[in-house]
């Protein structure tokens, strides 16, 4: 019975120990920010990740609509190292744009999220 008892332990020590390591990028920094509210309209939108990206023909891509569903990044985008970058066009219509990214990280699993920044009329005192 202590054997068993031993062995049983073991395999869950070595079972415990043994958790898959995640090599996939996750997105630590952007630029505009996550929720953030602009007040100029950015030139260009940049993403920094925990890992290196692969340079991948279309691997790699953000595109950002403003708030009436209209595309108003420019293609194509940059991979330098951890970070992806597109510019962007002009715009002055208020509300809601939405980024939109892929990447592949240096492990080759594509990574799809999306999140939203907020052009804002600046506030009067």
């Amino acid at each position: 019975m202590r054997k068993l008892a031993a062995a049983v332990a073991l395999v869950l020590l070595i079972l415990g120990s043994a958790a898959p390591a995640s090599g996939h990028a996750q997105l630590v920094k952007a630029t505009p920010g996550l929720s953030a509210k602009v007040y100029a309209f950015p030139k260009q939108v940049t993403l920094m990740f925990t890992d290196e990206l692969i340079d991948l023909a279309d691997g790699n891509s953000i595109t950002v609509t403003d708030p009436r569903g209209r595309k108003v990044s420019i293609e194509p985008t940059q991979v330098l190292g951890n970070q992806l970058v597109v510019k962007l066009r002009a715009s002055k219509l208020l509300g809601r744009y939405t980024v939109s990214y892929r990447v592949v990280s240096e492990d080759g699993h594509p990574i799809a999220s999306k999140y939203s920044f907020w052009l804002s009329k600046k506030p009067t005192r």
